[in-house]
């Protein structure tokens, strides 16, 4: 049995950084030397030549076999047992048998697969009960087939073998020929200590799980497909805390699996190649909208089985107030929340105004979903918001509900709670420095119990659930990721974004900091918890961020920093999300940010931001492809954007805003210019402009404005962070999102 030395490579991140600017990080991996952190590789582990060696020939001819060479061989009823080490090439055919290897003296037994066929009715095709090392080379061209029975018959009250090749000690497979291995009973290929594989085109049909290498499995120069029932493949060892790893390091694997695709109990590392995991069926083709209306903590149970298109009844004279309030659980309520809140809010909500409850923190202006600020009527559709960028090529539906939560939000109960249909999945880690991954998958999509850490690759991920989850750490340096679709982007407790390019498309949260849902169900947080929210993070420190979410874009339930890259969110149509959300604070030192969405629970930067920025509050809700820019009193064009879905408020920091110097909002108006996703990198003067606001930028971090100027608000409501805003700041530092008499224009002009 190997000894594989461990280190966590995911503190190799800290050795990893080298010469760093604002635009870019430097990473240099040595991967050698990363993999070997995992596993030590020995020759035998990789093809060689036999020919000139000393071999054993057993020729399979039907109902048994004939052995020629020095080889401890015996046979009997269609049994071959190999009982010593050596090399053995095995050709022909075995109709019902047993390939057996119990050697008894040290060494390597090397199988070499010339051209075979072994089937067997009662157990497995090849069984390994003990060698030191059992290697299977499968000979260039030629084409293996070994298949299992799919009931086995056990000599005591035995549970092994339990799959078409199995050893229970080290495996492992090379060459370049083929192996299609049927696995009518469990699983395909196991190795109860290390499986490696080096090579060969290898098949698998697994009635439960593809490949098992309880230790360890490692996949090097080979070309993998695996159709499973239960997990494609997994390395199962949950006692040692050293083993239990999956090494992905080059070759091409295909996996479609009835659970997780790739399922570790310690680390999985992906150093390079292709892969291409389908698990659980794959994401849902269509996914329903949650219709509960989200009013802060009245979410769920809190409101019975008050729903959106009961409030939008109620708004257009078709129910009356009592009908609608008859549906709330009051015993369900916050303390500081009543009915006469609730009612005295639909009150504001039916006359078009923004509904206020009281002192609440969260959730306390809102408008309903999908519906105008200004006059009641519904806004853009789904269709009309969820929009990719054109070289997205989103491949289905938005707006799903999570997997194992009901439309009304109650938990499903299943049969077996342990069903897991994730794409990878390990319980420490998942680091990936290179390679190709496209992921469909019912749940996450990469789901590590710890962290997750991507250094580099393409990804192309479609789940039912989280793209990326970590109930620790996301560390992202490099690398193109393409979440096509998802429930919730990208999840961690704390999440950072160092380089690379990332798109997502979310029907809920797009980034989420400290997990949950953008559903405000948070009523009940111990001091602890929020504690621990307090310290949570979405670190931005460049690249290139892509976020179209109908949930919250960015949603940290702590705090949220840039300092360098693209950010660019274009958030929800509905009122009950923001393009931002975050409980702490959100701080810009660098980069530029874009946030359209809607205005109900808009957000802005907080005061201990470095770098400037605005938010304009759009009278109406503008549609999908207006164009919005910002210009310099010499007319230089300093920030152009069409959103890719309708919106009423834009958020814009860039470096280029300076205090004390005079800007003009332009928008509805047209510009020549290259764009991408929406934002344009050069752009000439708007023409056929349909409004425009003039105003000199104060010296305070955030400015905000609507149509006619720079406004402020003196309700004296704060903010976390002491900043933001639902659709303008708290305290007496901007507006809310539509005109009243608290309202005031300090300083501009509307054309």
């Amino acid at each position: 049995m190997r000894k594989v030395k461990y280190i966590v490579p995911f503190i190799l991140i800290g050795v990893m950084l080298g010469a760093c600017s604002h635009q870019e990080t430097q990473i240099s991996v040595d991967t050698d030397a990363l993999v070997a952190q995992y596993v030590t590789y020995s020759e035998d582990d990789f093809y060689s030549e036999w020919q000139g060696s000393s071999f054993t020939k057993i020729h399979l001819n039907g109902a048994s076999a004939v052995a020629d060479g020095p080889g401890g061989v015996v046979i009997e009823n269609g049994v071959i047992e190999i009982r010593t080490t050596g090399t053995y090439i095995i050709d022909g055919t075995l109709d019902d048998g047993q390939i057996v290897v119990d050697a008894e003296d040290d060494g390597t037994v090397r199988l070499i697969l010339n051209g075979t066929s072994i089937t067997s009715s009662t157990s497995a095709a090849i069984y390994v009960k003990q060698a030191d090392q059992t290697v299977i080379s499968l000979e260039a061209g030629t084409e293996n087939v070994v298949t299992d029975a799919k009931e086995y018959v056990f000599a005591t009250k035995e549970d092994e073998p339990s799959g078409a090749i199995f050893s229970k000690d080290d495996l492992s497979i090379n060459g370049d020929g083929k192996l299609i291995v049927n696995a009518n009973y469990k699983d395909g290929i196991v190795g109860r200590d290390e499986l490696i594989v080096t090579g060969g085109h290898i098949e698998i049909n697994a009635e439960d799980d593809g490949i098992v290498g309880r230790d360890l499995f490692a996949m090097r120069d080979a070309n993998i497909k695996v159709t499973a029932n239960g997990d494609g493949m997994k390395s199962s060892n949950d006692e040692d805390a050293e083993k239990g790893n999956i090494v992905l390091q080059s070759g091409s694997l295909q996996i479609t699996a009835g659970l997780d695709g790739v399922q570790s109990e310690r680390d999985v590392l992906v150093v390079d190649g292709q892969y291409s995991i389908v698990a659980g069926g794959g994401s849902p083709e269509t996914m329903e909208t949650r219709q509960e209306f989200r009013t802060g903590s009245m979410q769920g149970g809190m409101m019975g089985s008050l729903d959106m298109s009961q409030i939008q009844q109620y708004i257009a004279g078709e129910m009356t107030k009592e009908e609608l309030l008859e549906n709330i659980d009051e015993s369900q309520l916050p303390d500081d929340l009543t009915v006469e809140d609730i009612e005295t809010m639909f009150d504001q909500m039916k006359s078009g105004g923004v509904p206020q409850m009281g002192d609440r923190q969260r959730g306390q202006n809102m408008t309903p979903p999908n519906m105008n600020s200004q006059t009641g009527e519904e806004t853009a559709t789904k269709e009309e918001g969820d929009q990719m960028p054109e070289d997205f090529e989103p491949s289905g539906g938005q707006g799903m509900t999570p997997p194992d939560v009901t439309n009304e939000g109650e938990e499903n109960t299943s049969d077996d709670e342990s069903i897991s249909t994730k794409g990878i999945k390990a319980t420490t880690l998942i680091q990936i420095e290179s390679g190709t991954l496209t992921i469909d998958s019912e749940e996450d999509a990469l789901h590590s119990d710890g962290h997750v850490t991507i250094n580099g690759g393409q990804f192309t991920i479609n789940t039912g659930d989280d793209g990326i989850h970590a109930d620790a750490d996301v560390v992202m340096t490099a690398g193109t990721v393409r979440i096509e679709k998802s429930y919730e982007g990208i999840e961690g407790v704390n999440v950072t974004i160092k380089n690379g390019d990332i798109y997502v498309q979310a029907s809920d949260d797009g980034i989420n900091i400290n997990g949950g849902s953008s559903d405000f169900d948070r009523t009940q947080t111990t001091e602890t918890e929020e504690t621990n929210d307090s310290e949570s993070l979405l670190l931005i420190e460049g690249g290139y961020v892509y976020v179209n979410a109908d949930g919250d874009g960015l949603d940290s339930n702590g705090n949220i920093k840039m300092t360098a890259g693209t950010v660019v969110v274009y958030g929800p149509t509905n009122a009950g999300n923001g393009a931002l959300d975050y409980d702490g604070t959100f701080t810009v030192e660098g980069g530029t940010l874009m946030a359209a969405g809607s205005s109900g629970m808009a957000m802005g930067l907080s005061d201990t931001s470095a770098q400037k920025a605005l938010m304009m509050t759009f009278t109406n809700v503008q549609e999908s492809g207006t164009i919005v820019n910002i210009t310099t009193a010499t007319g230089e064009v300093i920030a152009t954007v069409a959103p890719e879905k309708a919106f009423q408020t834009l958020v814009i920091s860039t470096p280029d805003l300076a205090p004390e110097e005079s800007y003009t909002v332009n928008f509805g108006g047209t510009v020549k210019g290259e764009a991408k996703n929406g934002v344009y990198s050069e752009a000439s003067t708007m023409v056929g402009m349909t409004g425009s606001v003039e105003f000199i930028l104060p010296s305070q971090v955030m400015t905000y404005l609507n149509e006619s100027g720079i406004t402020e608000n003196s309700s004296g409501m704060m903010m976390p962070g002491g900043g933001g805003g639902f659709g303008g700041p708290r305290g007496n530092r901007g507006t809310m999102n539509q005109p009243s008499n608290q309202q005031e224009e300090i300083e501009g002009s509307t054309s």
